[in-house]
């Protein structure tokens, strides 16, 4: 199965240049071990351009990696605990299959539905070569494109498909692998089952679910926000008398600052809450790490609650953020 790498390789011709901290914030470990209870979150953690799907795969398969932090720019392996930390030791002790995802290097998203044409010759150059095995299917999880292939090289089936993550500026796709085991027989019917549920079975969350997996979870009065592991909460009120929004950034991890910008009250967009009224917060998240800085430009969504008094005061400005504003509000 590590004959992947020949395909990737054919690729190579529509790679991008991207910039790294576009896809990901580089999350120290103590933000890699908080638990989540969206599943995706615990198998694709700290994207900045996330996945907010329901993945459709068995319950006890988990993420894990041979080199122990999950680093989406390498292969990030879900299977079961066991089966994976015997692999890892051992490849030739894989009995059943597991799957791997990692960004794309060399595939782009284009356009909402689409790929880079360069990406389209290559598949073309595959299906010559294998017209008989050669498969390829398009789809959607929702809002993510899907491209699946089936193919064979050097004897050996291949399994990929590639998902956009709907990142206008970067274009950022994931690649997924089904790695199955290395014997005759493979693959058999319960090692496609698993790629075929994967990839036609999978799901966009709903409601709130989706807004957390897209780094905020959207309270009565407050949003966390988590963007790559850079965690925040934002608390937003508005005082009755005078109509003043107040909104008080408490930074949830270390080296996490918020620089504000602007703020504007608004009406909910979305099917979810449709027209509850809320308050936007623009401004940027700066994330300082032992080697490296990386600033995002960020846009925060908060159902702010009326109250008579704010609950926090200026005085309490010298440990918390705390910014005011009076506007109008737009729909």
């Amino acid at each position: 199965m590590q004959r992947i790498f020949i395909f990737l390789y054919s690729l190579s011709v529509c790679i991008f240049a991207m910039n790294p901290l576009a896809a990901i914030a580089i999350a120290s470990k103590e933000q890699q071990d908080g638990k989540n209870d969206l599943r995706i979150l615990e198998l694709l953690p700290n994207l900045l351009s996330p996945l907010a799907v329901d993945p459709a795969i068995p319950a006890d398969f988990i993420a894990l990696s041979p080199k122990g932090t999950l680093d989406p720019y390498d292969w990030i392996y879900w299977g079961p605990k066991d089966v994976l930390k015997a692999y890892f030791e051992n490849p030739t002790s894989l009995k059943v299959s597991v799957l791997r995802v990692k960004l794309s290097a060399n595939v782009a998203q284009t356009d909402p539905n689409s790929f880079h044409k360069g990406f389209v010759e290559p598949l073309k150059m595959l299906q010559q070569k294998d017209p008989k095995g050669f498969a390829s299917i398009e789809t959607q999880w929702g809002d993510y494109p899907i491209v699946a292939i089936r193919t064979k090289m050097e004897g050996h089936l291949i399994f990929m498909a590639w998902v956009g993550l709907n990142d206008p500026g970067a274009g950022w796709t994931l690649v997924f692998n089904l790695v199955y085991p290395d014997k005759k027989g493979h693959p058999n019917k319960k090692d496609r089952q698993l790629w075929e549920s994967l990839i036609m079975k999978t799901t966009q969350l709903k409601d709130g679910d989706y807004f957390k997996a897209c780094g905020q979870d959207l309270q009565e009065g407050y949003t966390l926000v988590n963007v790559g592991g850079a965690k925040l909460k934002m608390v937003a009120e508005k005082r009755q008398s005078d109509g003043t929004l107040q909104v008080v950034v408490i930074p949830e991890s270390s080296g996490v600052e918020f620089h504000y910008v602007d703020m504007m009250e608004c009406l909910m967009g979305a099917k979810w809450k449709y027209g509850e009224p809320m308050v936007k917060v623009y401004g940027e998240i700066v994330v300082n790490n032992e080697s490296v800085k990386s600033t995002t430009d960020y846009i925060s969504s908060i159902f702010f609650k009326t109250v008579p008094e704010f609950s926090f005061k200026k005085e309490d400005g010298k440990k918390l953020l705390i910014f005011q504003k009076s506007c109008d509000k737009t729909d």
